[in-house]
């Protein structure tokens, strides 16, 4: 264990970020730890990797922990398998900077380390550190504070790497004047709105065209892994404990609660539906505390993930067909307005008046990529679009261009939005180059259970 002197100064420049960073971390590590964390899971190592990332680990422990921070969303079935995928990449790109901050000795030191510590409120009494509180949090979650000091060592080595890839990132002159372009331009004009009540819809899709939808888009109606769990809910721990022993050794006890998973996902509740998310045909017993009461997990059955049969989504189908169809209706009643607008004439659709309006404003309401913000900024066209939008579609029309000063503090946090932004594509380009030159192993069997 660290020995925890006096507060460092080693840390300062960067200590508000470090500390934010460190405690959005531990929150979530915390949390899981305290709340959905089985009995094997809080006493045993849980080495097994979910990704070998060269000769790194990412644990089941570690894709579960991270899993947490996205449960709400993990309750909607089309996003799970989505949040699933970027919590993993997540992970292997934290993996990946952490051996090349390892590689380029970017380690934090101990005193480093123990500034952060100090700094959680989660070990402090009146505001001031404790280490009675430091040992006694650790142990009732089964970590020692050398476990625990090497997990704020690896968060605290990788912002020294992401400190120093960024400080060589800069912005030219050039490159300002056309970013700063964009907030010291006034518009003035109209953005024409084409919704699907602007067109004509009187399209039924026949039943070949629904089954030839359906065969070339079946993923859109791919059926998630499901699962059937037993639970036994006690107030008597002894008993409880009982029945988590009798699983573990193959024997089968009454009085249990059957659940299939997805569907009964309604009918469980946030602890139990967690915890029932986290079993796997490796670790298929689990047991937790609700309230007074513990609770005994058994996956009784997996049911592989699949397709729906035709019959039972065929309505679905019937309405995505149509919605695909309104939407192409729609965007091409979009350009017809644009055409119209750049022949000088006016169409008959619905718009909004804008007046000296900063050119940045309009993306709050129209999607508008770089490229044609600098079209929008610098050219002198008047029609640009069509965008999407929420609903619809948008058509810009600009009436007339003129410029306003910026003053002092505006330049400034432009600047440092900009400079943030270019600082963020670097390390996405970085990460994606040491993917390519980095053997990555998915163990898809374990990954598929957590």
């Amino acid at each position: 264990m660290l020995k925890f002197s006096p507060m460092y100064s080693i840390l300062h420049k960067h200590k508000n970020i470090t500390v934010a960073i460190v405690a959005l971390a531990t929150g979530g590590f915390f949390l899981w730890l305290f709340f959905a964390g089985g009995v094997s899971d809080i006493t045993s190592p849980s080495k097994r990797c979910v990704v070998e990332v060269g000769s790194g680990c990412i644990t089941l422990k570690d894709y579960r922990r991270e899993l947490l921070r996205f449960s709400d969303l993990l309750q909607n079935p089309q996003m799970e398998e989505l949040i699933r995928e970027q919590v993993i990449s997540n992970l292997i790109a934290q993996e990946l900077l952490y051996q090349k901050a390892k590689s380029l000795s970017f380690i934090a030191s101990d005193e480093e380390v123990v500034e952060v510590i100090k700094s959680d409120p989660s070990f402090q009494e009146g505001g001031l550190f404790s280490s009675s509180k430091y040992r006694e949090v650790l142990s009732r979650i089964g970590l020692t504070p050398e476990e625990y000091e090497e997990y704020i060592r690896k968060l605290l080595s990788i912002q020294k790497l992401l400190s120093f890839l960024t400080n060589g990132v800069y912005l030219t002159e050039k490159e300002l004047e056309i970013n700063l372009l964009a907030d010291s331009t006034l518009l003035s004009g109209s953005l024409y709105l084409i919704t699907s009540a602007d067109v004509s819809q009187k399209y039924k899709p026949t039943e070949q065209e629904l089954l030839e939808y359906y065969q070339k888009n079946k993923e859109l109606f791919k059926r998630p892994e499901g699962k059937v769990v037993w639970v036994w809910r006690e107030k008597d721990k002894e008993k409880a404990l009982s029945i988590y022993n009798n699983l573990k050794a193959g024997k089968e006890a009454e009085g249990y609660q059957e659940y299939k998973l997805p569907e009964d996902f309604q009918k469980t509740g946030g602890l139990l539906e967690k915890e029932a998310q986290r079993l796997t045909s490796q670790e298929r017993v689990s047991i937790t505390k609700e309230g007074e009461d513990y609770l005994v997990l058994y996956l009784k059955q997996v049911i592989p993930a699949g397709y729906e049969d035709f019959e039972k989504v065929k309505e679905k189908v019937r309405e995505k067909l149509i919605e695909e169809k309104s939407q192409s209706l729609v965007e091409q009643k979009a350009q017809e307005v644009a055409g119209l607008l750049k022949e000088g004439k006016k169409p008959q659709v619905r718009f909004l008046n804008f007046s000296d309006t900063p050119a940045l404003q309009l993306n709050a309401v129209v999607n508008i990529d770089q490229k044609d913000m600098v079209r929008i900024v610098l050219s002198q066209d008047r029609v640009f679009g069509p965008y999407p939008l929420i609903q619809g579609y948008g058509v810009i029309l600009v009436e007339n261009r003129s410029k306003r000063e910026l003053k002092p503090e505006e330049k400034e946090e432009a600047f440092g939005d900009i400079l943030s932004l270019k600082s963020q594509a670097m390390l996405n380009q970085y990460v994606e180059y040491l993917k390519k030159n980095t053997k990555i192993r998915i163990n898809k069997e374990l990954l598929g259970g957590g």
